[in-house]
């Protein structure tokens, strides 16, 4: 688990890195609205890659062929070895970290729905989706997944008739193009990669890319005083606008001047195939180096127990004061499970075959997605440790 999060961690650096550092030209050359739906890139990525790991006929076992050493003393028994475990201890702070961005999103659900109930009607505002106005939201916000409503403002009505229908327009265009969900799957990939600090720069531009890409629908058919006019009311909700976690805001002072900017230009289309083809391009070139990626960890993936039971030290060796080895091949299954032990060689033959084959059958590896075959591991049965003013040099064939 922890080695798919670190490869798919690496990929989305690049991908998130990538779009952050060309944003300015895809603005330039493909619009808001194209820019936008580059950002399906991440979830394709992360999609595919999990489809590719579940792939049945990829899950074939990697031989291993390295030998690892192990002694056994005859005077210091262990019954159970574990090493410290630090992919758990990551493990523990990953889940605090998306415990404490789940409990980030409930508050947030909670205010909303207080908000709600509290929220009056608001009628004769042509608007199609349900509209209620209260005091202490501040800017225009689209609410609710399954039962979208627009929330605005008590000033609302202040605005002229131009104003307000480009801002219901605004709100309802997240909704058709269903936002709110959008911004779901974007805030659980942010969850899950709460440690990258590019996540939160992406995740950031996403969101503000989603409003230049709403501002761009709705200004491309009004007049220049119109555009002007919508200038103004920008300018005036941004100023107090928070940026939610679920629903829409209407932009920030950060890209105000962005957003303003963009209305002086002709916006593209935002249909089109480069849409599909830069994407899936972007998502598909990361699915490959992310199989290279895999395939080379596995290449090297060393063979370390997480669980080792000591074997025990014969009687009948001890009383003959008899030292040796035993040279063991097995297998791994994808759980971490010892299976198929066998004796390679041993010295003295059938001393300490029996001892050192209970004791490797009950050992736990770390799990991995192929598991591994033929691995190896030589159990070096002492009396006595080595001195250790001796230098000891292993020699292997």
């Amino acid at each position: 688990m922890m080695l798919w999060m670190a490869q798919q961690t690496l990929l989305l650096s690049l991908v998130c890195g990538g779009l952050l550092l060309s944003h300015r030209l895809l603005q330039q050359y493909l619009g808001a609205h194209r820019t936008y739906h580059l950002w399906l890139a991440v979830p394709t990525l992360l999609i595919g890659s999990a489809v590719v790991a579940l792939i049945p006929y990829a899950l074939s076992a990697i031989h291993v062929d390295q030998l690892a050493h192990y002694s056994v003393l005859a005077s210091k028994a262990i019954a159970t070895v574990q090493t410290t475990n630090y992919a758990e201890l990551l493990l523990y702070i990953w889940l605090l970290g998306i415990t404490f961005m789940a409990t980030m999103l409930g508050l947030q659900v909670i205010g909303l729905r207080r908000l709600l109930r509290t929220a009056s009607r608001v009628h004769n505002v042509h608007a199609q989706l349900p509209t209620y106005q209260h005091p202490k939201v501040q800017s225009p916000m689209l609410v609710g997944i399954s039962n979208a409503k627009i929330l605005l403002p008590t000033n609302f009505k202040n605005l002229s008739l131009d104003e307000q229908v480009a801002i219901i327009n605004h709100e309802q265009y997240h909704h058709q193009r269903r936002d709110l969900i959008s911004n779901l799957l974007a805030y659980c990939i942010l969850s899950t990669f709460w440690f990258n600090p590019l996540c939160w720069l992406a995740y950031r531009r996403f969101r503000d890319d989603q409003e230049l890409s709403c501002d761009a629908h709705v200004t491309q058919s009004l007049t220049k005083p119109q555009k002007i006019s919508y200038s103004q009311v920008l300018l005036a909700y941004s100023q107090q606008a928070h940026h939610g976690l679920l629903h829409t805001h209407y932009g920030n002072k950060q890209i105000l001047k962005e957003r303003i900017m963009q209305m002086k230009t002709s916006q593209k289309g935002q249909s089109g195939l480069a849409i599909i083809a830069l994407t899936l391009s972007l998502g598909l070139s990361g699915l490959l180096l992310n199989q290279q990626v895999q395939a080379g960890a596995h290449e090297h993936e060393a063979v370390h127990p997480v669980i080792r039971i000591e074997p025990k030290y014969p009687v009948q060796a001890v009383k003959a004061n008899q030292n040796g080895f035993v040279q063991l091949k097995f297998d791994i299954n994808p759980s971490g499970v010892v299976n198929n032990v066998s004796v390679i060689k041993s010295s003295p033959e059938a001393v300490f075959d029996e001892s050192a084959i209970n004791a490797l059958e009950q050992w736990r590896y770390k799990e991995s997605t192929k598991g591994q075959k033929g691995a190896k591991v030589q159990l070096d049965f002492m009396i006595e440790p080595p001195a250790t003013d001796v230098e000891r040099i292993k020699v292997t064939p």
